[in-house]
């Protein structure tokens, strides 16, 4: 999933500019230190799995390595018999200085027809994300952020949008998994993660530029009621634990980008999986089904007698459950390059 701006309904006053950096990534929201936060092994878990996910829709996971030899890539070649498609996992927002891709990667654009990502960026693209916000977004019932969260999150949120440039009151009619997206995607951006730099996006710009027919497996609609459905409970967590992790923003997102750059699976894996053990139904709803559902397209494109190149996060190819394992159960030749 993408980056979700800052929508501003007309009721209400617009931000001020920002002229100083910005402390978090999309979606996650900064704790002062003073703020404290006692949780129990599964709250610890619930917090990573928290990241993890906010990751995969704002399209984050981006760090500041330098491009080294590799032995792997976070890059698989599947093979039907008839066809074969490249899957990449991918990091959805990178810093400049991370932003060139490997020549793996490069290889294998070059070699696909056509790219496959899992909405169509090239059609879904930031205006109509901006216009899912307005629909789903925003407190239709006349609610506001305050009284849908805990008065200890909200006094938390009003401390991290203070540090973040806005008032507190900007993000009042907005539902809390939206006010959690955006001073996540601020801060991202004050620590210098650009989406347009992220692997998804860059491959959809040069798909565009040669030409390459471009699909998604599912709408920017339906990702984003993933997380419109989630019950206030875990939208009040969403808020506060990414609060909680702000200051630690740039350190989780590193270590996801080594796992990456390595083709390290059993640390990503790690990192994604271990943390929903809790929270077995969430997995299921926003990554294992979402998986499955994949399937029967991803089935059809192996029938096709052209290469392929596949994008989708890179939490949906690890695991028994991931994209990668389900193919192999299905017979298809599987290899990572």
């Amino acid at each position: 999933m993408h980056p979700a701006r800052v929508v501003v309904p007309s009721r209400i006053e617009k931000p001020p500019k920002i002229t100083r950096p910005l402390s978090f990534r999309a979606g996650d929201v900064i704790l002062p230190s003073s703020a404290t936060c006692h949780m129990g092994k599964s709250r610890i878990r619930l917090r990573a799995w928290l990241l993890g996910q906010l990751l995969i829709f704002v399209g984050l996971c981006a760090g500041s390595f330098e491009l080294c030899a590799q032995e792997k890539s976070f890059l698989w070649k599947v093979e039907s018999g008839k066809g074969t498609a490249y899957f990449l996992g991918s990091i959805h927002l990178l810093k400049k200085d991370s932003a060139p891709l490997s020549g793996a990667i490069d290889e294998t654009f070059n070699k696909a027809k056509r790219l496959v990502f899992e909405i169509d960026l090239l059609n879904e693209g930031p205006e109509k994300m901006q216009q899912l916000i307005l629909q789903k977004g925003i407190n239709r019932d006349g609610s506001t952020l305050q009284q849908n969260i805990s008065p200890e999150t909200y006094e938390l949120a009003a401390k991290w949008a203070s540090d973040l440039g806005i008032d507190i009151k900007i993000m009042t009619p907005f539902k809390p998994w939206v006010a959690a997206m955006t001073m996540l995607v601020m801060q991202l951006q004050k620590l210098g993660y650009d989406p347009n730099l992220g692997v998804d996006r860059q491959l959809a710009q040069r798909a565009k530029q040669a030409n390459k027919p471009v699909s998604g497996l599912e709408t920017a609609e339906f990702q984003v009621g993933l997380f419109d459905q989630l019950s206030p409970r875990i939208q009040d967590l969403m808020v506060r634990q990414t609060l909680a992790e702000m200051e630690q923003l740039e350190k989780s997102v590193d270590q996801i980008v080594r796992a990456w750059r390595s083709g390290d699976v059993a640390a990503a894996e790690k990192f994604f999986l271990d943390s929903m053990k809790d929270y077995p139904e969430i997995q299921e709803k926003l990554v294992d089904e979402r998986n499955r559902n994949w399937l029967a397209e991803i089935d059809r494109l192996l029938k096709v007698d052209e290469p392929i190149l596949i994008v989708v996060g890179a939490a949906h190819l690890v695991g028994k459950n991931g994209i990668i394992e389900l193919l192999k159960a299905r017979g298809y030749k599987v290899e990572q390059l």
